[in-house]
């Protein structure tokens, strides 16, 4: 049943949306990403067979290591099975990992009732979920699952069903309303330090690289940040912080 379902009717069950901190043995993700610090694994989407998870995953590198050493320690990992880079931008990549089934937490999260509604993000040896679970059945999941892993609670927002409908997540929302030409731009400024306080680089610099003017490129930037500082913001006063 869905949320405008169950919050229409007369009993006004309520739902809440939760963040969760988590580890658990025998996670590949886990493992890896505590070993290389500066990196980020983002879970597209996993298909699950009896034996193994195919998953489809988003890494970053912001640290001092390369993607393909990174994707090498995840193909050599005990429960690996293979690893497939269909993308390499240089500091981020896609990637399709088989691994087994056993070492996965997925299915006992979904089965808990806790029901995911965000990409699964796993950094520095912890995975992050935001997950929806009915206000009546929060605090016995949550108990549940705190007798078997490390598990913390990050923070809960109750549901409104008066919020605006969103279609996809903040970054896949930031993705389809950029030009090209506006991500360029704000990949290139990130890579070159002009982000950085003092900046590394000037404006100018950059453009030459694209062949364009300072100025031109400094409208193509202003665009894109203020698309993605809109996202963010809005993002973060939904949160009632």
């Amino acid at each position: 049943m869905s949320v405008i379902d169950v919050t229409a009717r007369d009993d006004r069950t309520t739902h809440r949306q939760v963040e969760l901190k988590l580890w658990h043995p025998g996670c590949w993700t886990l493992e890896v990403t505590d070993e290389y610090d500066g990196v980020h694994i983002l879970e597209k989407s996993l298909y699950p067979t009896d034996e193994t998870v195919k998953g489809d995953f988003i890494i970053v590198s912001e640290g001092d290591h390369d993607i393909e050493t990174f994707v090498e320690a995840i193909d050599a990992h005990r429960v690996v099975e293979s690893t497939a880079i269909l993308k390499n931008s240089g500091d981020r990549a896609r990637v399709v990992v088989t691994y087994e089934r056993s070492s996965s937490i997925v299915p006992e999260i979904v089965n808990s009732e806790f029901m995911p509604i965000e990409p699964v993000h796993m950094t520095g040896g912890y995975e992050y979920w935001t997950v929806l679970v009915r206000s009546d059945q929060l605090e016995s999941v949550f108990t549940r699952l705190e007798e078997e892993y490390d598990i913390q609670l990050e923070s809960i927002h109750e549901v409104n069903p008066n919020d605006n409908v969103e279609f996809a997540n903040t970054s896949d929302r930031i993705y389809d309303s950029l030009s090209v030409r506006q991500m360029e731009c704000l990949f290139a400024a990130h890579d070159a330090g002009y982000y950085n306080w003092p900046r590394d680089v000037a404006a100018s610099e950059i453009a030459s690289d694209f062949g364009i003017s300072g100025p031109t490129f400094l409208e193509h930037l202003r665009k894109g940040e203020h698309k993605v500082l809109d996202a963010f913001l809005t993002k973060l006063a939904g949160r009632n912080y």
